[in-house]
């Protein structure tokens, strides 16, 4: 559905008030609240959690229901699929590994990989970690990758398919690539095999979930809380698109055939979980330095935002400063997680919401941005 007809079909699904009214912290003041529940309503949000910080304290709020069937109500502890918020907290987990000399982010990954990645109109030319994340790898997502999501196909098959390259030189463009972004969890997988059948998802454990004291994974299967579901507004939904007790109770991935579908957007965890990410990052001078410093635009596709190392830089002439951070669109939720450099910041995880794009960046998304940040600290 077109960027226009959607924009009128939304128009036709009922408005519902979203109260937040039970806050895990400091309650933000009234007029903050009010904006916010407006933008939410506005947006048809029909359940979730948004999280905020000062760079101190983190405060939460669930709202309205995250699974479709039994109408199961939020909770500040919810999980919930980030989508590509995944490709932030992924980069930060590798840069932790590259600042502790365990992987070299400008290594052919081929290297790593034990097989050949070219693309085919260079096949002299290596392809990085560093692309991968910054997405300017040249790899894109061709209809055989998007038509093979289930994880039976390996990573070796989904490259040799014709549509999987752009024919430029790695690292001379940038082009948005969930594939590419998905192979940094190969990449690592493949750099640290002997981490048993999911190298990847151990690693990141050690490296990023165990030391922040979060409980996230990127195996929906491991969740032990209560998961969300995510289902589409318009078109409207009957069954989840995204079904969370399915993925629960569904089979592990089989090692290294499907570890490419992991990184780039399948990280299960809480929006106060993510808020802790945001605040290691900060912490971490040389880690904020790699994934704040813009390396590519988005152009006319959206002129606000930038690309840095796994990481959007968002700036709006009516906040006045960069933000940092990640958007994540799928199934029908619509997820975010913006901070400054003092480390204010939020993060919204819903179940259901309007989709509704201005450029790249949703409606909701950037009014969030524009009330949270909107005013100096």
């Amino acid at each position: 559905m077109n960027k226009a007809l959607y924009r009128q079909a939304i128009r036709l699904v009922p408005k519902q008030w979203v109260a937040l009214g039970d806050w895990t912290g400091n309650r933000p003041d009234d007029g903050m609240i009010r904006q916010l529940e407006e933008a939410l309503a506005a947006a048809r949000a029909r359940g979730g959690v948004l999280a905020l910080t000062d760079g101190g304290e983190i405060t939460s709020v669930a709202f309205g229901t995250v699974r479709l069937r039994e109408k199961r109500p939020a909770t500040p502890d919810t999980y919930f699929r980030a989508a590509s918020i995944s490709k932030f907290v992924t980069a930060y987990g590798v840069l932790c590994l590259a600042q502790n000399g365990l992987v070299d982010l400008e290594r052919d990954i081929s290297e790593y990989l034990g097989e050949a990645v070219r693309n085919p109109a260079y096949p002299d030319v290596p392809i990085t970690l560093m692309q991968l994340m910054t997405h300017r790898s040249s790899i894109r997502d061709g209809e055989y990758y998007n038509s093979h999501l289930t994880g039976d196909t390996a990573l070796s098959e989904v490259l040799r398919a014709e549509d999987s390259f752009y024919p430029w030189r790695p690292g001379e463009k940038w082009e948005y690539s969930n594939l590419a972004a998905g192979m940094v969890g190969s990449v690592i997988g493949a750099a640290f095999s002997d981490r048993g059948e999911q190298p990847f998802e151990a690693v990141m454990q050690d490296w990023v979930f165990r030391p922040l004291k979060l409980e996230a994974t990127y195996l929906p299967q491991r969740v032990k809380g209560t998961l969300a579901d995510a289902w589409r507004l318009m078109p409207p939904a009957r069954t989840p698109n995204y079904d969370a007790e399915a993925r629960q109770h569904g089979p592990l991935p089989k090692p290294r055939a499907g570890d490419y579908l992991m990184a780039h957007g399948s990280l299960c965890v809480t929006a106060e979980g993510l808020l802790k990410v945001a605040h290691a990052a900060l912490r971490n001078p040389w880690i904020f330095e790699k994934m704040s410093v813009p390396l590519a635009s988005f152009g006319s596709r959206d002129p606000r935002l930038q690309q840095g190392v796994g990481c959007f830089i968002y700036q709006d002439e009516e906040i006045g400063r960069p933000l940092y951070g990640h958007q994540g669109l799928a199934y029908g939720a619509v997820q975010a997680l913006f901070f400054d450099r003092t480390g204010r910041g939020f993060a919204l995880l819903t179940s259901a919401v309007s989709e509704e794009r201005e450029g790249v960046m949703t409606k909701l998304n950037r009014q969030l941005c524009r009330i949270v940040f909107g005013e100096e600290p």
